[in-house]
This record gives C-alpha cells, structure tokens and sequence, in this order.
C-alpha cells in the first residue's frame, strides 16, 4: 500500500502568501524524509483559501528540494485548458522531477471556477475525454492534426523536451460516479475517492475491477482513500487539539451543498449532488467512527488504518494533514509523528510485494 499527502493551500491567519507557498515546500520536505511516496497538488481558482491556480508550479518548485518522492497533480483541470499545452507541461514536469511524475487529470467541480472561465459545466465530461485523448496522441508523439468540438491541434513536430518515463507518466483520477469510474477502468488508471464511506469505496473497487477485467487488464488495485488524519500524543489530546480544525476542514461539504441546492450543479454532476448533502449532513461522531477522519494516539491511527486496509484492496491512501487552518507547527508535529510511530505499526502495509511491483 502507498501513502500519498494530499497537500491543500490554505493562507493562516497574519501569514502571506509568500509564508504559506513555502511552508508547504517544507511541508514536502518533511514528507520525503518520513518516507511518504507521493504528494500531491489540487487545483482551484478564485478562492481566497484555496490559492492554487497551478498544481504544476508547485510540482515544479518541489521537485528541486526532494529526491525521492512522487508528485501528482490532483488535479489538472482539463476544462480549462489547452490539451496540448496540458501535455507540454506534463512533459516538462517528467523532466524536472526525474520521472518522478504523474499526471492527475479531472474535470472539474465548482460552478464559480467554470463560470469565471467562460466554461460550460455541461459539457465538462466530454471536454474531458477530448482533452485526454489529444494529451495521449500528444505523449505518444504523433505528428497529427485534430480538430475536435472543443479543440484544435495541428503538431507537426516532435514533443519537445521528449518524455522520461515510457511510455508516458502514469495517469491518476478522481472517479466516483459510475460514469467514471467505469472510464476510468476501462484505461486501468488509479482513481482516487474523497470521503467515501468504506462500503461506498469497497462497492465502487468491485465494479471497477469487473470493467477492468472485462477489457483484458489484469487485476491489479488502483483505489486511492482519501482520509483526514491527525496524530498526537494520546487520543484524547488528538481530539482536543484538531477537533475544532477538522470541523472546519468539513465544512467544505456545506460549501457544495449550497451548490447542490442553488441548482448550480449540471445533471452530470448528480453524483455530488447526492453526495455532498449526506457528508454534511454527518455529525463528528459518525465521521470518527466510520473511519472517515482519523484522530488519535499513534496506536488509535494505525488500528483504523489497519482496519480500512483489511476491508478494501487498496493501492494506496492519500492522507490530508492539514486541516482547515491548523497551524503549520501542529501539522509538522503530527506528520514527524505519524512517520516515527504510525509507520512502523503500518510497516507489513507499505512493504513491496510482486503484486504492488506488477501494478506499479
């Protein structure tokens, strides 16, 4: 099982965005010494605490300060941008990581950032599959001319600078409604679920691996859990110091259900409208004891991550440490904790074995 930081951009109170910008480069840092294997960047734009209108800038940043660890973008939103330029970039990145890079693709979620964009979100699906398939022929360095709904191409020369990794970076999803889940399968790309309950994710990993199968691709795992996390010295000062922070991380389920119920949300996006209401609707305790968020002792933090892997095939999970606006100290604290106590615990998880190596 690999473990990923899903790493959020949120401004702390009296702090610039200078501070924030390189507190979460050391945030990487700290993550490539504790011996996580991927971090990963998202995407947002116009939002205030959410200040990351490139994933792969800071991809780009990151990779000069680590040696070892992965980056992802989590994700590119290909609504927004220009397939090739997409794929451009994503060769750049291969370079200046090493191959230590993986394109995380997705379509988007918030109504104000396709508005601000000009953007239909009616049409993001099939702007999407376009994009993706004019980024593959773009890695693949075909010289091709295409001239598709959304988007023109006419490449007649070769991909420049070439690709690292063959036969290209890996790809990584965000796939929870069956629409794309089953794409997603039928590609044998990871996907990655945010705040799936465990029988939401073990349903979802049993259809994606009968539309994996069914289009000839062995069954490897490709299930990513996202889990909030927090580790302190015992349970009960967890939870009385993250408590509060991870309240306000939660909170992002109100923002979408304001979406859902403004009728801002396309019909394509039914999934979330379903979805974002029940998560807000969940109390703290349900959240805590299903496993949704994981607070406690380093022992309490191992136990639930021990008891959600001996209950999905999973390829790995992406943990988010940040919570809310948390001070940047108690983040550091409980990521240096969670690689000197909880990985230890964990150790059997995170060993390679011929299955992790095939899939990988």
């Amino acid at each position: 099982m690999r473990l990923a930081i899903w790493s959020g951009t949120t401004p702390r109170p009296n702090s610039s965005s200078q501070e924030m910008y390189e507190r979460q480069l050391q945030e990487v840092e700290l993550a490539d010494r504790i011996g996580i294997d991927e971090i990963w960047f998202q995407e947002h734009h116009l939002i205030a605490g959410s200040s990351v209108p490139s994933p792969n800038l800071l991809i780009a940043a990151a990779a000069q300060r680590t040696s070892r660890i992965r980056f992802a973008s989590m994700v590119n939103i290909l609504p927004f941008r220009h397939p090739l330029l997409v794929a451009e970039e994503g060769a750049m990145l291969d370079n200046l990581t090493g191959g230590r890079f993986d394109m995380g693709l997705g379509r988007g979620l918030r109504p104000p950032e396709f508005e601000a964009f000009g953007v239909d979100q009616a049409q993001s699906r099939e702007m999407f599959l376009e994009s993706f398939d004019i980024i593959r022929r773009v890695w693949a360095d075909e010289d091709f001319e295409y001239a598709g709904k959304y988007w023109s191409v006419k490449k007649a020369a070769p991909l420049s600078p070439p690709l690292v990794q063959r036969p290209h970076p890996p790809f990584l999803v965000s796939a929870q409604s069956e629409e794309s889940l089953r794409w997603a399968a039928q590609h044998d790309i990871p996907f990655a679920q945010i705040d799936s309950l465990v029988e939401q994710a073990r349903r979802d990993q049993a259809f994606y691996r009968e539309v994996q199968l069914a289009h000839g691709h062995a069954p490897h795992p490709r299930l990513y859990l996202m889990r909030e996390i927090y580790v302190g010295d015992s349970d009960a000062q967890a939870r009385a110091e993250a408590e509060a922070h991870l309240l306000q991380y939660w909170d992002l389920w109100n923002r979408y259900t304001q979406f859902t119920t403004g009728g801002r949300l396309p019909d394509s996006y039914d999934f979330w409208r379903r979805q974002a209401p029940m998560l807000h609707a969940m109390s703290l305790g349900e959240v805590l004891s299903h496993d949704m968020a994981i607070l406690g002792s380093p022992q309490t933090v191992a136990d639930a991550i021990l008891r959600i892997a001996g209950q999905l095939d999973l390829l790995g999970l992406a943990l988010v440490f940040k919570l809310g606006t948390m001070p940047y100290e108690m983040v550091e604290r409980s990521m240096t904790r969670f690689g000197d106590e909880v990985m230890p615990r964990i150790r059997h998880l995170l060993e390679p074995t011929p299955q992790r190596a095939a899939a990988e």
